[in-house]
Protein backbone atom coordinates (compact mmCIF):
# COMPACT_ATOMS: atom_id res chain seq x y z
CA UNK A 1 0.00 0.00 0.00
CA UNK A 2 2.63 2.35 0.82
CA UNK A 3 4.40 2.20 -2.26
CA UNK A 4 1.70 2.70 -4.26
CA UNK A 5 0.95 6.40 -2.37
CA UNK A 6 4.61 6.84 -3.25
CA UNK A 7 3.86 6.11 -6.78
CA UNK A 8 0.68 8.43 -6.45
CA UNK A 9 2.37 11.48 -5.05
CA UNK A 10 5.61 11.27 -7.19
CA UNK A 11 3.31 10.88 -10.35
CA UNK A 12 1.10 13.86 -8.92
CA UNK A 13 4.16 16.09 -8.40
CA UNK A 14 5.66 15.14 -11.83
CA UNK A 15 2.20 16.52 -13.26
CA UNK A 16 2.80 19.76 -10.70
CA UNK A 17 6.59 20.23 -11.66
CA UNK A 18 5.66 19.76 -15.69
CA UNK A 19 2.60 22.50 -15.82
CA UNK A 20 5.17 24.73 -13.29
CA UNK A 21 8.05 24.43 -15.81
CA UNK A 22 5.42 25.49 -18.80
CA UNK A 23 3.84 28.07 -17.49
CA UNK A 24 7.09 29.49 -16.29
CA UNK A 25 9.04 28.75 -19.72
CA UNK A 26 5.50 30.60 -21.18
CA UNK A 27 7.09 33.91 -18.92
CA UNK A 28 10.31 33.51 -19.22
CA UNK A 29 9.81 33.56 -23.14
CA UNK A 30 7.47 36.90 -22.23
CA UNK A 31 10.56 38.68 -20.73
CA UNK A 32 13.43 37.57 -22.91
CA UNK A 33 11.31 38.83 -25.92
CA UNK A 34 10.53 42.35 -23.89
CA UNK A 35 14.85 42.26 -23.15
CA UNK A 36 15.65 41.89 -26.83
CA UNK A 37 17.18 38.73 -26.43
CA UNK A 38 15.55 36.25 -27.92
CA UNK A 39 13.23 36.79 -31.43
CA UNK A 40 9.55 36.82 -30.87
CA UNK A 41 9.43 33.85 -32.72
CA UNK A 42 11.59 31.95 -30.53
CA UNK A 43 10.96 29.38 -28.16
CA UNK A 44 12.34 28.55 -24.84
CA UNK A 45 12.80 25.78 -22.87
CA UNK A 46 14.19 24.96 -19.70
CA UNK A 47 15.81 22.27 -17.67
CA UNK A 48 14.43 20.84 -14.55
CA UNK A 49 16.67 21.44 -11.57
CA UNK A 50 14.78 19.83 -8.81
CA UNK A 51 17.21 16.84 -9.43
CA UNK A 52 19.50 19.05 -8.34
CA UNK A 53 18.26 20.66 -5.52
CA UNK A 54 15.69 17.67 -4.40
CA UNK A 55 12.11 16.97 -4.53
CA UNK A 56 9.35 19.49 -4.49
CA UNK A 57 11.51 22.09 -5.46
CA UNK A 58 10.16 23.91 -8.55
CA UNK A 59 13.56 25.64 -10.48
CA UNK A 60 14.33 25.87 -14.00
CA UNK A 61 17.59 26.66 -15.95
CA UNK A 62 17.82 28.71 -18.72
CA UNK A 63 20.92 29.05 -21.24
CA UNK A 64 20.75 31.23 -24.17
CA UNK A 65 24.20 32.65 -26.44
CA UNK A 66 23.98 36.71 -26.29
CA UNK A 67 25.86 39.24 -27.15
CA UNK A 68 26.97 41.06 -24.06
CA UNK A 69 27.93 44.87 -25.03
CA UNK A 70 27.92 45.82 -21.42
CA UNK A 71 30.30 44.12 -18.38
CA UNK A 72 27.59 45.30 -15.89
CA UNK A 73 25.71 41.92 -15.56
CA UNK A 74 23.93 43.50 -12.85
CA UNK A 75 21.81 45.77 -14.37
CA UNK A 76 21.25 43.40 -16.86
CA UNK A 77 19.98 41.26 -14.32
CA UNK A 78 18.23 44.35 -12.40
CA UNK A 79 16.28 45.23 -15.49
CA UNK A 80 15.43 41.22 -15.92
CA UNK A 81 13.82 40.86 -12.69
CA UNK A 82 12.01 44.57 -12.90
CA UNK A 83 10.37 42.84 -16.43
CA UNK A 84 9.91 39.69 -14.32
CA UNK A 85 7.66 41.13 -12.13
CA UNK A 86 5.86 43.55 -14.75
CA UNK A 87 4.78 40.28 -16.92
CA UNK A 88 4.10 38.35 -13.83
CA UNK A 89 2.00 40.95 -13.10
CA UNK A 90 0.23 41.04 -16.35
CA UNK A 91 -0.41 37.63 -15.99
CA UNK A 92 -1.88 37.57 -12.57
CA UNK A 93 0.50 35.48 -11.35
CA UNK A 94 0.80 34.57 -7.78
CA UNK A 95 3.03 32.97 -5.58
CA UNK A 96 3.22 31.45 -2.05
CA UNK A 97 2.33 34.76 0.61
CA UNK A 98 4.95 36.76 1.29
CA UNK A 99 6.80 35.57 -2.24
CA UNK A 100 6.35 36.25 -5.68
CA UNK A 101 5.41 34.41 -8.16
CA UNK A 102 8.42 33.92 -9.83
CA UNK A 103 12.29 34.78 -8.64
CA UNK A 104 15.70 34.78 -10.24
CA UNK A 105 17.92 32.72 -8.29
CA UNK A 106 21.36 32.84 -10.34
CA UNK A 107 22.21 35.02 -13.52
CA UNK A 108 25.60 34.79 -14.94
CA UNK A 109 27.69 34.55 -18.28
CA UNK A 110 30.00 31.76 -18.59
CA UNK A 111 33.21 31.51 -20.86
CA UNK A 112 31.62 31.22 -24.29
CA UNK A 113 29.09 34.13 -23.38
CA UNK A 114 26.02 32.24 -22.54
CA UNK A 115 23.50 33.51 -20.40
CA UNK A 116 22.63 31.27 -17.77
CA UNK A 117 19.53 32.29 -15.75
CA UNK A 118 17.58 30.30 -13.17
CA UNK A 119 14.52 30.96 -11.95
CA UNK A 120 12.50 29.57 -8.86
CA UNK A 121 8.38 29.29 -9.49
CA UNK A 122 7.67 29.65 -5.88
CA UNK A 123 4.10 27.41 -5.56
CA UNK A 124 4.90 25.38 -2.38
CA UNK A 125 7.05 25.16 0.89
CA UNK A 126 9.91 23.23 -1.01
CA UNK A 127 10.23 25.96 -3.54
CA UNK A 128 10.32 28.45 -0.68
CA UNK A 129 12.55 27.41 1.56
CA UNK A 130 15.12 26.81 -1.34
CA UNK A 131 14.74 30.23 -2.39
CA UNK A 132 14.81 31.21 1.68
CA UNK A 133 18.15 29.43 1.99
CA UNK A 134 20.00 30.26 -1.41
CA UNK A 135 19.47 34.16 0.42
CA UNK A 136 20.76 33.08 3.38
CA UNK A 137 24.00 32.38 1.54
CA UNK A 138 24.24 35.06 -0.74
CA UNK A 139 24.14 37.69 2.42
Amino acid sequence: MKVRQLWKRKRAFKLVETLSQEQTDKIIRLVLIKEGLIAEDQEVSSTVLSDIWGQGVLVFSYELVVQTNDGDLSATRRQFVKDLQTVCSAQKLQGLPGYPPLMVTDFWVDERQSLHIDVANIANKATAQYVHDINKVEQ
